[in-house]
């Protein structure tokens, strides 16, 4: 079974000031699941990957490049 939508919920069991801690608690818990973001899925054969940004402790001009 489905968990309701907020709406859902919010029709089901009325206005809000009638509702007990349980009720509000289930119900927070559902408006935060309705946000979750997903992660993103591995890169495949064919995917290219987004270049890095350059180290800037190893960047030209750097005063530590080539200090050793």
């Amino acid at each position: 079974m489905a968990s309701p939508t907020p709406a859902q919920f919010r029709a089901v069991h009325g206005d809000m000031g009638r509702w007990q801690a349980v009720d509000f608690e289930v119900y927070e818990h559902l408006v935060e699941n309705e946000y979750v973001v997903a992660p993103r899925p591995a890169p495949g054969a064919g995917d290219r990957l987004p270049r890095r940004a350059p180290d800037p402790a190893t960047a030209p001009g750097s005063p530590d490049r080539g200090a050793s």
